[in-house]
């Protein structure tokens, strides 16, 4: 009658409710699933979850049913718990970052070692009297080298930002020090180096995959790869590579098994020290390059916290369930004798330098499993004292008077010292889980390790044993799946030479229990601690920040949130944003070194580099798939008066003043055609006196229109009180899509743009009022022979084709910075990587994207991707061409002040010879 009734109670888990802080939570469905990557990992955590269910009594209200889900990678089960398709999943401390940053997981409990510490020493280790040429660290350039994985702490980041500080290694690339490493290194392996998280731009190389020997497809230097992770970097330097980078334990791991080297022996390597010394593999404590936090166990933050706590309460019982030495605070079997020398707790304790249940990084909770406990109705392994819990009921701690055993088994059934007793000199199941009573124990042990017949009676019927710290060879040839462990044959070995022959062995850093993180600590930041610094020091970018000038408040509202977005993706140099007043005010401001980059237009980058040695080296293209465009003008299907040959007393739309696109070139085409007087070089005065009414924002501005105003150049301009007619986004009529804005809406005749804009706005691509009835059969295109055709017909009916946009920075014989302008080109192919979309995102961050009414944002929305401008074209004539030069002279009396002035020179010293030298 008792079975049925506890069946009764372990079914309701299923359906379990609670209060908490006077709130009811209620599970549907306790079922949590683990995230693995490896075959080995798989059947283990297969393994783990049979285990759970035979032992379902024994975790009372803590029970989980546990489902596995295999991933590729680590990187793909972030991406599972992030969205909910897993819920757990073990991490080095590297991808705790990664995890944390990039996927909002959070750790909840951390892996706790055989001396009671929370971390590991990041090792180098060499082949034992090689490398004799390398008495620095500078001298590793060129070498072969063995990573663990690029990520990990001890195996990536750890060795990389210790090179980068004190080995001499260049930072090639502020956004991905996978090239710096390329650069530096030999032939190498450093698995997941070219994939997208490290390669987001697809020009890696793959020097640091030629040692990689993985097989199966998808399998080479990834973490299918042999030659991943710890055991993987020390098989690679074992048969190929110079210098492996490890945890301190891996070397002792792969070498005390017979199935890994058998003639491999740990004497056969050495570490190297930070100073270039040698020193012994044991001396990690004095020879290494930093300390890692030990592997923790994430969940997504999105969990509530108090199914977070039920998590941990489960993964606490576990451990005591399924860990050979869960009881014993030597870490040792239970099963062995602890009276015998070497296995007392106070040997374990008092020996030199040694403090057990210490810690650096001290957490609350290890040493209070009760420490969450508020209500009190909760004891310390996790068991409501409601239902049965406390020294009543699933109590492990009070032996005297509960009816639960260690190993979860009922003493009135047959459970405690009469039936399933641990102790090796009174019960009847043996150290490997089998029955004495049916050919089990050491005598007639048909599964004893030193039974040699291996004859199995009939009437064994073997019970599955399963030990949370056992990997290989149990489950195939990996070392720590799931969780940092002992080697198995190692482990058995030593317990076995310890039971039998009173040796005494100490394995420190062999993983013992778990540590629960209190809710504070459920971060990575505070996870990582001072690591963080290493994590952030291979970021390390030689230029600090970029200024990036604009000039109206909706490009600084973009901006801002543009480098918000680059700082997600912790990209550098980092983005800092500055306001001018206007395009020339810019020019300016980076000259003086107050602003470090701006977009300009075509004629703007000619400004920018006559009068201020700015050069462009980052150019955006459009739909040619070139760095150009066509200029159009624009008139109404409807209106057939309107003739490119004759726009006398037409109303006219412009971009602004001094633009490529709605000033230079159509006014340049009308002076050079004789259509209209020139008055030498005056274009404004020319526009003035043959349109009757324009919008050309910035003709009142003296920085753009030096000679004598003319209102009616602003009378078609929409814009009010000080934004009137300013050639900034502030004016509703300013750019491309103002200029057109003011055909549709602002009574304008025709209007100069580029050729993409009439399809930018028309055929419902715009929301706004004005836009929503426009078609792009309802517009045409004027050519330069009187005639007209679609507005797709743009490579037959246009003024000329002109460069696009551009990005300028410093130049000149003071200005010019090779290193700097290599940084802002990063920044920027990077910032396109991530963010170079058109479409509006309300989650992320869009380029090419400007939020309505106003469009033209910093970058084109005809914007299709930016491309780094050639060197040689990074002086302001090269790029912009021939025909634009000459465009520009017709149009602007400044235009060749330069020439002038040093034609003036030239003539006043020819002069001056001619009188001293003819007379």
């Amino acid at each position: 009658m008792w079975f049925k009734y506890h069946a009764l109670v372990v079914s309701l888990c299923s359906f379990l409710s609670y209060q908490t802080n006077g709130q009811s939570i209620v599970f549907l469905n306790n079922t949590v699933t683990w995230c693995t990557v490896s075959e080995g990992e798989q059947n283990k955590c297969e393994a783990f979850g049979r285990a759970i269910d035979r032992e379902r009594g024994s975790f009372g209200l803590s029970y989980f049913s546990l489902r596995c889900k295999r991933a590729f990678n680590k990187e793909e089960c972030m991406t599972m718990l992030d969205h909910e398709k897993a819920q757990i999943t073990t991490l080095d401390a590297g991808e705790v970052f990664i995890a944390g940053r990039y996927h909002s997981l959070i750790p909840i409990m951390q892996e706790i070692y055989q001396s009671g510490v929370n971390y590991q020493y990041a090792v180098a280790v060499i082949r034992k009297g090689s490398l004799s040429d390398v008495q620095s660290l500078h001298n590793l350039r060129g070498k072969r080298a063995c990573f663990a994985g690029v990520g990990t702490l001890a195996g990536w980041v750890i060795p990389i930002n210790t090179l980068m500080k004190y080995g001499g290694m260049e930072v090639i690339d502020c956004n991905n020090h996978v090239k710096s490493t390329i650069k530096y290194f030999g032939p190498s392996c450093a698995v997941n180096s070219l994939i997208d998280k490290y390669n987001p731009l697809g020009d890696n190389s793959d020097q640091l995959c030629k040692l990689c020997i993985g097989k199966i497809p998808g399998g080479k230097c990834t973490t299918q790869d042999p030659y991943s992770g710890y055991e993987g970097a020390f098989r690679c330097l074992v048969e190929a590579g110079e210098i492996a980078f490890l945890v301190h334990t891996t070397v002792e791991e792969m070498t005390s098994t017979t199935f890994d080297f058998s003639s491999v022996k740990k004497e056969q390597f050495e570490l190297l020290c930070r100073d270039g010394t040698r020193r012994a593999v044991d001396e990690y404590r004095t020879c290494n390059w930093g300390t890692v936090p030990s592997r923790a166990i994430v969940t997504s933050s999105a969990t509530n916290f108090e199914i977070r706590r039920m998590y941990q309460r489960f993964l606490e019982r576990a451990v005591r369930l399924f860990h050979k030495s869960k009881n014993d605070t030597s870490g040792f079997n239970r099963n062995l004798d602890n009276n015998q020398r070497g296995f007392r707790g106070e040997d374990l304790e008092n020996r030199a330098g040694h403090k057990f249940g210490e810690s650096d990084f001290n957490r609350g909770g290890y040493n209070n499993p009760n420490e969450y406990n508020t209500d009190r109705t909760w004891d310390r392994n996790g068991f409501d004292r409601r239902y049965g819990g406390a020294d009543g009921g699933f109590n492990s701690w009070d032996r005297s008077n509960d009816t639960w055993d260690r190993n979860g088994f009922d003493r009135r059934y047959g459970g405690g010292d009469s039936g399933f007793n641990s102790d090796r000199f009174n019960d009847t199941w043996d150290r490997n889980g089998f029955d004495r009573r049916y050919g089990g124990g050491t005598s007639n042990d048909t599964y004893d390790y030193y039974n040699r017949d291996h004859t199995e009676p009939t009437n064994v019927h073997p019970i599955e044993v399963f030990d949370l710290y056992e990997s290989a060879p149990r489950y195939g040839m990996q070392h720590n799946l799931i969780f940092s462990v002992m080697h198995f044959d190692y482990l058995h070995f030593r317990q076995l030479l310890e039971f039998y022959f009173n040796a005494r062995w100490f394995f420190q850093d062999s993983a013992r229990d778990f540590v629960q993180l209190s809710e504070k600590d459920q971060t990575y930041t505070g996870y990582l601690g001072r690591a963080l610094d290493q994590i952030l020091g291979v970021r390390h970018c030689p230029v600090n920040r970029m200024a990036l000038c604009v000039t109206s408040d909706p490009e600084m509202e973009k901006c801002v949130k543009m480098k918000i977005a680059l700082k997600a993706q912790l990209l550098k140099p980092e983005l800092i944003c500055h306001r001018g007043h206007s395009q020339i005010n810019c020019m300016q401001s980076i000259q003086n070194g107050i602003a470090d980059v701006a977009v300009l237009d075509a004629s703007d980058v000619y400004t920018a580099g006559l009068r201020f040695d700015l050069i462009p080296f980052i150019s955006e293209v459009y739909n040619l798939g070139t760095p150009d465009y066509y200029v159009v003008a624009v008139a109404k299907e409807e209106d057939d008066n309107t003739d490119l040959t004759y726009l006398k007393n037409k109303y006219t739309c412009h971009t602004g003043i001094n633009m490529a696109a709605g000033w230079v070139y159509p006014l340049a085409y009308l002076i050079s055609n004789k259509w209209i007087r020139g008055y030498g070089c005056d274009s404004v005065r020319a526009a003035a006196e043959y349109f009757t009414k324009s919008c050309v924002p910035g003709a009142l501005s003296t920085e753009y229109n030096t000679g004598v105003p003319y209102d009616n150049m602003c009378d078609l301009c929409h814009g009010v009180s000080y934004r009137y007619c300013r050639r900034d986004a502030s004016e509703d009529y300013f750019g491309y899509t103002g200029a057109f804005r003011c055909l549709v809406e602002g009574g304008g005749d025709v209007s100069f743009v580029k050729h993409t804009t009439v399809a930018e706005n028309t055929d419902g691509k715009r929301k706004e009022f004005w836009a929503r009835n426009t078609f792009t059969k309802d517009f045409q295109l004027l050519c330069p022979d009187g005639t007209r055709r679609p507005t797709t017909d743009y490579v037959n009916c246009n003024l000329g084709k002109v460069a696009a946009n551009a990005i300028v920075t410093r130049g000149g014989y003071y200005g010019y910075n090779q290193t700097q302008i290599n940084a802002y080109i990063n920044l920027f192919i990077y910032a396109q990587q991530f963010y170079g979309r058109k479409e509006q995102d309300e989650f992320s961050f869009s380029m090419y994207y400007s939020q309505p009414p106003y469009s033209d944002l910093i970058f084109q929305d005809a914007t299709q991707q930016l491309i780094v401008i050639p060197p040689e074209k990074r002086e302001y004539s090269a790029y912009l061409g021939q025909d634009f030069m000459r465009a520009r002279r017709i149009v602007d009396c400044n235009a060749g002040a330069s020439a002038i002035s040093y034609s003036i020179f030239a003539t006043t010293v020819m002069i001056m010879f001619t009188f001293v030298f003819g007379r």
